[in-house]
């Protein structure tokens, strides 16, 4: 299966890459198709690609105790997930399960080192790209904490009037 051109130019981490180098990349991409339900990746397994969603929906979760998982975010058509697997060998931090009959595309780390090493100018323009992503996902991720933080205070009836000196640190 080959890559539609126009939708990989679509996917935001590839938006500043010309036809040349569009091309160069498609040829690195590989095509996996998921069921729905299957999973993509398991919380804990090596980490060694990302994935660009061209068709489906996947979740990404995250074990909290036991059996219970909660869901961190969804993505479709053009996102993109898995990236910190190009750059280091740490395990997994979430799971990732098709929700819907899904076909993905794999760059795995192998193929992204090529990229550095052969084409550094796309290396430099898709690294551009992923930070730009990586602080939206961060500061997302920082509200979520701040709100989960925020209804665990109140479930336990902590109030700010009652210990201001925790609410009123400031970072220097």
């Amino acid at each position: 299966m080959q890559i539609d051109l126009e939708f990989l130019k679509n996917v935001s981490l590839f938006q500043d890459l010309d036809p040349l180098a569009l091309s160069k990349l498609a040829a690195l991409l590989v095509s996996k198709k998921f069921s729905t339900g299957a999973i993509i990746f398991r919380e804990l397994d090596a980490s060694d690609a990302l994935y660009v969603v061209e068709r489906g929906q996947v979740v990404i979760s995250k074990n909290v105790h036991g059996q219970v998982d909660i869901v961190l975010t969804r993505f479709t058509r053009g996102d993109f997930f898995g990236e910190m697997g190009l750059f280091d060998a740490a395990p997994r931090s979430a799971t990732a399960h098709a929700e819907a009959d899904s076909i993905l595309w794999r760059l795995d780390r192998s193929a992204f080192q090529r990229i550095f090493s052969d084409h550094p100018e796309m290396a430099a323009r898709i690294c551009y790209r992923m930070v730009t992503v990586f602080i939206e996902r961060l500061r997302a991720t920082n509200e979520q904490a701040r709100e989960a933080i925020r209804w665990g205070l109140e479930a336990t009836g902590y109030s700010p009037a009652t210990d201001p000196a925790l609410f009123g640190r400031k970072s220097s």
